[in-house]
């Protein structure tokens, strides 16, 4: 897969502030020098804003889980089916569902396939 220009910088821990998680200005300013090295003006000229993320902390990364899961709630609130979801169900979801990569976006995938296609699958067979 091709990288885009600084990503190997971001990767490294020292890219970040090790307490917050945000990039520190010094790998900010390297990451948009080499994308401008990269890319030719015209490309860049066309985007209105470039961001560097910053890396969740483990309290980020499990609100983002509570959120997907307050979604499924709803959807089954719908079907007069409550949901509880204990603390260890939690930390897996943010464990299998955050990558240091791509960041939470799977998480939202992890909830869908390792939970939400489960309960549907019980709700048709009447088990739930």
């Amino acid at each position: 897969m091709n990288r885009l220009p600084g990503s190997d910088i971001l990767a490294h821990a020292s890219a970040c502030d090790p307490k917050t998680g945000i990039v520190i200005p010094e790998a900010r300013n390297e990451v948009m020098d080499r994308t401008q090295a990269y890319f030719p003006p015209e490309p860049l000229n066309r985007l209105n804003t470039t961001l560097v993320f910053n890396k969740l902390s483990r309290e980020s990364i499990l609100a983002v889980v509570s959120l997907c899961l307050d979604d499924v709630a709803h959807l089954l609130k719908n079907q007069r089916i409550s949901l509880d979801v204990d603390v260890a169900s939690k930390d897996w979801l943010a464990q299998h569902g955050y990558s240091e990569t791509y960041g939470g976006r799977a998480i939202a995938v992890a909830v869908r396939t390792d939970l939400l296609f489960l309960l549907a699958r019980k709700m048709l067979r009447g088990t739930i």
